[in-house]
């Protein structure tokens, strides 16, 4: 889910984003094309998202490393977790979760661009089919001219000689 801040600077972290909390697990970022800020949850780095606004394809950046004091809610998560050793297993399966939804959002986007190429595919040969169509009728008009200039210069011809033989039958 991208949330969208309309707010720019540092202080927009700690605000509400469109009725939104911003946690500690987003990542905020602006849109390289129209400068919207953007938000989305850190499971989401690195993957490719749509700009709500200007819907151009923005890759994730990775979480930026925290700069100054941590925030009241940054402290309560580092004190929760000094409190709670951290089981190997549990890590790992989190990281397997997290690298297996990133795999899933990059198999869907994979399939989301063979669609839209195999689309264009389908209008390229659609234009190719009426490119064929156009041809042959343009063969056939061709056809049909040439026809016609050639019955308009035997006309001519015969018109020609048919005037000739009425000036020597008017001089005889």
């Amino acid at each position: 889910m991208i949330m969208t801040n309309t707010m720019a600077g540092s202080e927009s972290v700690s605000s509400k984003t469109n009725e939104l909390a911003i946690t500690p697990r987003d990542i905020l970022f602006a849109c390289p094309s129209c400068g919207k800020n953007l938000v989305v949850d850190e499971a989401a780095e690195g993957m490719i998202v749509n700009c709500p606004q200007c819907k151009t394809a923005v890759i994730v950046p990775p979480k930026p490393a925290p700069t100054g004091p941590p925030s009241s809610i940054e402290s309560k998560s580092v004190v929760a977790a000094e409190k709670k050793p951290a089981v190997e297993g549990d890590d790992l399966r989190g990281r397997l979760a997290t690298i297996t939804s990133k795999l899933k959002e990059l198999q869907t986007q994979r399939t989301e661009i063979n669609n839209r190429l195999a689309s264009r595919m389908n209008d390229i040969n659609r234009d190719l089919v009426m490119m064929a169509r156009l041809e042959t009728s343009q063969q056939q008009v061709i056809s049909e001219l040439n026809q016609l200039v050639g019955q308009i210069g035997t006309y001519s011809t015969g018109a020609a000689a048919t005037a000739a033989r009425t000036r020597v039958n008017l001089r005889s």
